[in-house]
């Protein structure tokens, strides 16, 4: 084994050849990375492949929130945004019941992963808009309605002198739950049909520095329920938990109207998640 000559002292990795130090003395050898072999069969090995498969996972979970999501993605991100979300939702999996690898995904189940969450990360959404918005939804979860009850928007410093105007956007993201296919080996939704759907409501250009009570934005839910459907009759009923999540998130906007078109200024904009039903 090859040893180290030199005052500086180095542990790591460069160039394929490792630095270390035995039994007080530095010495280096090359490295040997493990082969695919190892890492898809190798026991030592079985961490690695749970975080690769569940990491996959959250990547599969973000997608269908940003599909439901549709354009506000674009209007409201940062670069980031993607990753970020993956994070969280890489949090939601580690929740999960199950064996590391393939535990059961499902939002509601972890909700605080997502609540609070920003689409642009510089731009805080409870820092430009001032009031206490109230999520609520009727029985079948077929509208869900977002409450400001007092609202008085004043723009803040560094936004145009032309700004007179904002406007509110709430959204919804459908996300099944999801689990691991052994089959397929990745996750896939319980309910496909039912995941990544996406709907809005927009308020009309509101003016700054003015006073509202009680704004409703109310959004249909887009998952549709066929009215015909006979109820499976069950001998000995169970509770059973919604496999189908719902995001909801509220943004705001800054502009002006112009010859009565809402004129969208760049900056700042932003958008959170304020519920996950």
């Amino acid at each position: 084994m090859p040893k180290v000559k030199s005052i500086v002292k180095i542990v790591g990795t460069i160039k394929g050849i490792t630095y270390y130090f035995l039994n007080g003395k530095p010495v280096s050898r090359e490295a040997n990375p493990p082969t695919k072999d190892q890492i898809y069969n190798d026991p030592h090995f079985a961490t690695v492949r749970a975080n690769t498969k569940e990491f996959g996972g959250a990547s599969i979970l973000s997608k269908a929130i940003r599909n439901g999501l549709g354009e506000n993605e674009k209007l409201f991100k940062d670069t980031r945004f993607s990753s970020r979300l993956t994070g969280a939702c890489r949090a939601v999996i580690q929740k999960g019941h199950g064996t590391p690898g393939e535990r059961k995904a499902h939002l509601a189940n972890t909700p605080e992963a997502l609540k609070g969450f920003q689409l642009q990360k510089s731009q805080i959404f409870n820092r430009i808009f001032p009031g206490t918005p109230i999520t609520t939804t009727n029985a079948n979860q077929q509208l869900i309605t977002i409450l400001i009850p007092k609202l008085n928007v004043a723009p803040k410093k560094g936004i145009s002198n032309n700004t007179t105007h904002f406007r509110l956007i709430a959204a919804i993201s459908t996300v099944s739950s999801h689990k691991w296919h052994r089959k397929s080996q990745k996750y896939q939704p319980t309910r496909p049909k039912a995941n990544g759907l996406g709907a809005m409501a927009v308020t009309e250009p509101l003016l700054c520095n003015s006073d509202y009570q009680n704004i409703n934005l109310v959004v249909a839910n887009p998952i549709k329920q066929s009215p015909f459907q006979f109820p499976k009759i069950k001998l000995f009923p169970r509770a059973v938990s919604n496999p189908i999540a719902i995001t909801v998130w509220l943004g705001i906007t800054f502009g002006s109207v112009e010859d009565g078109n809402y004129k969208l200024q760049e900056n700042p904009r932003a958008m959170e998640c304020i519920a996950v039903l």
